[in-house]
């Protein structure tokens, strides 16, 4: 079972609705804004999937951007959906995450996220230098 499966089900008992596989394939449609199943990433919530999540009582830390973000590349927006380990919702004025350590490095660079698709990058090219 995958990631996104495992917290769609969490949820689901979290608001007491029955966990059957109807109602797992109907809220992984309405909750997630990709239905493949990916062993990392793909974890881009809708705002019902945001909205589940908080009822749910799941931790969550809003990063607010310090100037909204007017278009987003598609580049950029596949480079999040894959580098990004925990469920997650993106506006263009913010981003909600449900993991600390995500959390962490986004407040570390002030919610920029292109500064830190530079540094995230850059560190993986290091690692990979130096195998």
């Amino acid at each position: 079972m995958n990631q996104k499966t495992k917290i769609t089900l969490y949820v689901i008992n979290q608001l007491g609705i029955e966990p059957s596989p109807k109602n797992v394939r109907l809220y992984t449609k309405t909750w997630w804004r990709s239905l493949r199943l990916k062993s990392k990433g793909g974890l881009w919530l809708t705002e019902q999937g945001l909205d589940a999540l908080t009822q749910a009582e799941i931790k969550s830390y809003q990063i607010k951007f310090e100037e909204p973000i007017h278009t987003f590349e598609n580049k950029f927006i596949i480079w999040l959906d894959n580098t990004i380990e925990c469920p997650f919702y993106l506006t263009n004025k913010e981003i909600f995450v449900f993991g600390e350590k995500t959390a962490v490095q986004l407040i570390m660079f002030s919610g920029n996220l292109k500064l830190w698709q530079n540094a995230n990058t850059r560190n993986k090219e290091k690692l990979v230098d130096k195998t």
